[in-house]
């Protein structure tokens, strides 16, 4: 199922129109705006929610550079999680739209911050080995679909659906305070968002 959602995001990124001929809506080159946005599991109130900033520039009507922000609180907006956490995308939109409507697949590199409750490791104590996480940024890549909205000429309403690609670095501690890296770990995590925007 992953591998079908990540291949038609793939497909409307090669397949959409190259030429740099192509007009922009109205001339508007850069975006603006606000999200809010949900990731890490299958119902509403089970995910962590937050608040984001999104930043764009349409070089035509198909091809856009696209950065986004959000910040998830430990325990505001229904959260209740040991730390807060922060994600960054930098990447490519690349779709279609009308005077109405765009349609767009997105794949965007960026990195998560995963914060634990203490700084550091955050293990259990106890034993003479211990596995934990540490506290830093991981990579991430966000791949997905984009629908948007063209309520007027410059605004944008915007729903984004995909599949956000986390690689985790999991690691130790032994009783002498030594930590190594154990392993990497691949998290798959559903993220929606819903975001208002301006073209200027």
């Amino acid at each position: 199922m992953r591998e079908r959602f990540l291949f038609t995001v793939v497909a409307l990124l090669l397949l959409a129109p190259a030429s740099t001929q192509a007009q922009q809506t109205d001339e508007h080159k850069f975006e603006v705006g606000a999200v809010l946005t949900a990731i890490g599991a299958e119902t509403l109130d089970q995910s962590s929610k937050g608040l984001g900033a999104r930043l764009g520039y349409n070089f035509n009507d198909h091809f856009a550079l696209d950065a986004e922000t959000s910040f998830f609180p430990r325990q505001h907006f229904g959260n209740n999680q040991t730390g807060q956490n922060v994600q960054g995308f930098v990447g490519v939109k690349a779709g279609g739209r009308s005077k109405y409507v765009g349609v767009f697949g997105k794949l965007r590199p960026g990195v998560m911050f995963i914060g634990d409750s203490t700084s550091g490791f955050d293990c259990d104590s106890g034993s003479s080995f211990n596995v934990c996480r540490p506290n830093h940024n991981h990579l991430a890549l966000d791949a997905g679909i984009v629908t948007e909205f063209y309520p007027t000429r410059r605004a944008i309403i915007r729903l984004d659906l995909g599949d956000t690609i986390i690689r985790f670095k999991t690691a130790g501690r032994n009783i002498f305070g030594g930590t190594e890296v154990i392993s990497t770990d691949i998290s798959h995590n559903f993220q929606a968002s819903i975001g208002f925007g301006y073209r200027f």
